[in-house]
């Protein structure tokens, strides 16, 4: 399958604007949009689990075995190391809470509140994977279905636990979310595109401009949208996944080495930022924030990178084998 450049900028762009949100937030300043990136990894994750599967043959039980193998080395590896950091320095993570119930259903991605009463695992980006996982069980469960049937199937399962959060907001902080149908955006992408749909490189530069603009209002808005966020910020997200594949696919996107490394490291990112952030503001503080955020985010992105090819990498192709193209593969955050 073709590499998609495209995918892993968009992969890049979702990382750092996730990394500059927690930057901006130490600091004290607002840059909520930037946890718009969540939705962009939601609506690429829908997209790519629906390319990679809808023409081979792929058994439930291995689709989860290439799920596992991608997504928990490196999960487990922070997450029980930062458990480990708050058990030695307790007063330097006051909001970490090392229990072992709460570590435990952390790391089986289950869905819980923390000792503090949040619904955020111990390593809080993690609150991602949990949806994560919950649609790779949903979709494998389609894939013992027939080919034919999956798409309704998928789309059944995923309204149905979306739209029951929807209407009773208490379980939606329980993965009864409405944040899975950005899931469904994706794949009904993929499928719309597997049947011809094509925006053309026009429209497609146009949807991404539309997008960007949409963030631009909300974040000069500064509004709260909360259950309706699938909608405010999945309906951009979809536009940008939609527009920069479709310029790609109408004469191909220029390779931009550092965008595409960033990309290629963007789990690592997703996952260590908060730590490499968090040290930065122990150490020198965050009262100067033009010189915190920008040093944050260079360090961020090297520490996601340094992460990636040192321990992802490695690890992953020696679990899986080689690697799959960045692009091709699943990919999370």
């Amino acid at each position: 399958m073709p590499t998609l450049r495209s995918i892993q900028y968009l992969r890049a762009f979702a990382a750092f604007s996730v990394a500059a949100f927690h930057a901006f937030q130490w600091a004290r300043l607002d840059f909520d949009i930037g946890g718009a990136g969540v939705d962009i990894f939601f609506v690429i994750s829908g997209f790519i689990m629906w390319r990679t599967t809808q023409d081979r043959p792929m058994a439930p039980l291995e689709f989860l075995r290439r799920r596992a193998v991608r997504i928990i080395p490196l999960y487990w590896t922070v997450s029980l190391g930062l458990a480990a950091a708050a058990l030695l320095w307790p007063a330097r993570f006051p909001d970490t809470y090392p229990e072992l119930g709460h570590v435990l259903k952390s790391l089986a991605f289950l869905q819980h509140r923390n000792p503090a009463g949040l619904p955020f695992p111990i390593l809080p980006p993690g609150w991602t994977l949990n949806y994560e996982a919950v649609f790779y069980l949903i979709f494998a469960a389609c894939l013992a279905l027939p080919r034919e049937s999956r798409l309704l199937a998928l789309t059944c399962g995923l309204l149905s636990l979306g739209l029951f959060g929807f209407f009773y907001p208490p379980a939606y902080e329980m993965l009864a979310n409405p944040l899975v149908l950005e899931f469904l955006a994706g794949v009904l992408l993929a499928r719309a595109m597997s049947w011809g749909f094509a925006l053309g490189r026009n429209l497609g530069w146009t949807a991404m401009a539309v997008a960007l603009c949409c963030y631009g209002v909300m974040w000069a808005t500064r509004s709260e949208w909360d259950l309706w966020r699938p909608m405010v910020w999945g309906l951009p997200a979809l536009l940008l996944v939609m527009g920069l594949t479709a310029v790609e696919a109408d004469g191909g996107l220029p390779e931009l080495p550092p965008i595409r490394a960033l990309g290629d490291a963007s789990y690592s990112l997703y996952l260590t930022h908060p730590l490499i952030i968090g040290a930065l503001a122990v150490v020198m503080g965050t009262w100067r924030p033009w010189l915190f955020i920008p040093l944050a985010l260079v360090l961020a992105s090297v520490g996601g990178w340094l992460c990636w090819w040192l321990f992802e990498r490695p690890v992953t192709a020696g679990l899986k084998g080689p690697l799959p193209d960045a692009a091709s593969g699943a990919h999370t955050a």
